[in-house]
């Protein structure tokens, strides 16, 4: 959100962002923004707060806004209730293939709702199998920031950090630490290339309990790592040389995916969701099924003994990535949008 917010500003349009109030994700994002220049409000949307939508109602009348763009069902479901009647349309971002819930799916049918924004055709499809009209669902793919994902970025200090050889192989996710990213099909997939590959180190960057998947990381040993949550997210990516996308439900276009590509990092994705769009088997980076282990460390091993296929698919994964997550392109692609629905 903040990235689209940027380049159309940059674009020269008025933009206001809004979060949750009490959300800590959300309100951490706040300080930053406002030094930034952007005007930023929060309001409570959990829940039925009718202060809270009477507050916001009048927040997007005194402020002559023309088009209000939501990025989370419980954002979608505060600004639909507080705008009833208004002439203000809402844009609805959609980052999943689940089927949407029944109040949201009536929320997104309505007109007031003339356009939703899928980060993926398979989001496209996944609402139109729920009953929306295709005509509704514009594809704009996700962006991804190449100031900061870069090629040039160093692993060399987090593997140090956590003692990882520099001629050591290092495959790794970014992921939060839950069932449907795939970790135990990931853990279970290095454990048996670490019978090849004895000096294999597996980085495993994102929140939650690593205790969790602690019986499947026991074969690694200590050269299984669970960083937790990081602010250095492309220096983690930089000291993997294969980062892996082992989810197996849930995405829409994994993100993750593509700031890889964007650092020219060789990548495997399991094939769901939208991930399929973009990863193109000897060419982007390679796929394999949902849950298959002993695919996945075929895959890895291939990847981390052939440099040069390794090397070809980084650069293809890279030259796709400038083509498609360009945030000035999607920030056109999005003004369209805007332009449209706007009365």
């Amino acid at each position: 959100m903040v990235r689209l917010a940027r380049a159309l500003k940059a674009r020269g349009h008025s933009v206001t962002l809004v979060f949750n109030k009490g959300s800590q994700e959300d309100e951490q994002a706040v300080a930053p923004l406002r030094e930034e220049g952007f005007p930023v409000a929060l309001f409570p949307m959990d829940g039925v707060n009718l202060r809270a939508m009477l507050s916001f109602r009048r927040f997007v009348v005194e402020g002559g806004f023309q088009v209000v763009h939501v990025h989370r069902d419980t954002a979608l479901r505060f600004a639909f209730f507080s705008l009833m009647g208004l002439d203000v349309p809402i844009v609805a971002q959609r980052g999943t293939t689940y089927r949407p819930k029944r109040l949201t799916k009536w929320i997104l049918k309505s007109s007031k709702v003339p356009k939703i924004s899928a980060v993926a055709y398979a989001v496209k499809e996944a609402l139109v199998d729920s009953g929306i009209a295709p005509s509704k669902v514009c594809v704009v793919y996700g962006s991804v920031d190449f100031g900061v994902f870069r090629t040039d970025v160093s692993g060399a200090a987090v593997r140090q950090e956590f003692k990882i050889p520099s001629n050591a192989p290092v495959v790794g996710m970014v992921a939060a630490l839950v069932g449907k990213k795939g970790y135990p099909v990931f853990l279970n997939a290095c454990s048996g290339l670490s019978e090849k590959l004895a000096h294999l180190h597996v980085l495993m960057v994102g929140a939650g309990r690593a205790s969790k998947f602690s019986r499947e990381a026991a074969p690694l040993g200590n050269r299984a790592h669970f960083t937790g949550h990081r602010e250095d997210v492309p220096q983690c990516m930089a000291a993997m040389d294969v980062v892996v996308c082992a989810s197996t439900k849930g995405e829409g276009l994994t993100g993750v995916l593509r700031e890889a590509m964007a650092m020219a990092k060789p990548v495997v994705s399991s094939a769901v969701s939208g991930n399929p769009e973009v990863i193109i088997p000897g060419k982007t980076g390679m796929l394999v099924p949902p849950g298959d282990p002993v695919a996945l460390k075929d895959l890895l091993l291939k990847l981390l003994m052939e440099k040069s296929y390794s090397k070809r698919l980084s650069k293809g994964g890279r030259r796709l990535a400038l083509c498609l997550f360009d945030n000035d392109a999607r920030a056109y692609r999005m003004e369209a949008i805007y332009k449209e629905v706007v009365r």
